[in-house]
């Protein structure tokens, strides 16, 4: 309840648990296009701060971003019961479309404003993929945790390349992240700008929860396997007595028939033995 609040007042509260099918539907199909561009968007802050990043092809892209807010807003807006409640819950999202509209983004008189706009956007990216984070890893899998690790490791990677002068490449952004989610720290690259350095306590933090959450998946995963064998051995030891039960119960049986036959032969034997008895008898009787 308190998280939802706190997407509330942040503006990225999403679409209701409590909506209608097709506004649910809606807000899980944009998901993944505005996840896609959450990963994307560092790369493209990379190269254009490298100068390596057409600048008419940077245009179109700020475009699409901006579309797809637009899109997004639009259509769950008409898809809710309540528009007015969804906008206001989300008001991160008019701040993007109304404030950060493409043309001003070409505006070269306040760069240190327009950097402050395209991190808002950033911000509303980065919160919906932590938020998709925090769904897939309550499914407690451990191929859910290595998939929200990954993600992690890229985004964080590229976005320390784009803001530390120590990282020359994304890639070499990807492997700092790694080896420090992995808690290795080999030390071939360390940050040495104030952001890097701030982006690398959170990196370090999150490396620590993670690696505490795959060794206790792997370690669930193991007593999972265990439990199960032990099952196996008891259903079969069950099955054993079961069996062995129907045994002892067939010669039960047995024994009870063979009492049976064993009264009856007694009886025959001696009615047998009276007949031939009487028949001895009949025999000395006669002159």
């Amino acid at each position: 309840m308190n998280g939802e609040r706190w997407k509330r007042r942040f503006g990225v509260a999403g679409v209701s648990p409590y909506e209608t099918v097709q506004a649910k539907r809606l807000g899980r199909l944009f998901e993944w296009p505005m996840l896609a561009l959450a990963i994307l968007i560092p790369f493209r802050w990379y190269f254009e701060f490298k100068g390596r990043l057409d600048p008419h092809l940077a245009y179109w892209f700020d475009w699409i971003i901006w579309g797809l807010f637009v899109l997004e807003a639009v259509l769950i807006s008409l898809s809710v019961r309540d528009p007015k409640r969804y906008l206001r819950e989300n008001w991160l999202n008019l701040f993007i479309i109304f404030v950060i509209f493409p043309p001003l983004w070409k505006v070269s008189v306040l760069p240190a404003s327009l950097r402050l706009l395209r991190l808002v956007v950033l911000v509303d990216l980065l919160l919906r993929l932590v938020k998709v984070i925090f769904q897939v890893l309550r499914r407690n899998t451990l191929s859910a945790t290595l998939i929200a690790a990954s993600v992690i490791i890229v985004v964080s990677g590229v976005v320390m390349s784009a803001i530390d002068p120590a990282f020359e490449t994304p890639f070499d952004g990807i492997w700092w992240a790694w080896v420090t989610v992995s808690t290795v720290g080999y030390g071939d690259y360390v940050p040495v700008s104030t952001w890097g350095r701030i982006l690398a306590i959170f990196i370090i933090l999150l490396g620590i929860g993670l690696f505490a959450l795959l060794t206790a998946q792997i370690s669930a995963a193991l007593i999972g396997r265990v439990g199960e064998n032990l099952g196996e051995v008891e259903r079969e030891v069950q099955r054993l007595e079961i069996d062995e039960a129907a045994i002892h119960l067939h010669i039960e049986q047995l024994e009870r028939r063979l009492e049976r036959i064993e009264r009856l032969l007694e009886a025959q034997v001696e009615a047998g033995g009276k007949k031939i008895a009487q028949a001895l008898d009949e025999k000395k009787t006669k002159p």
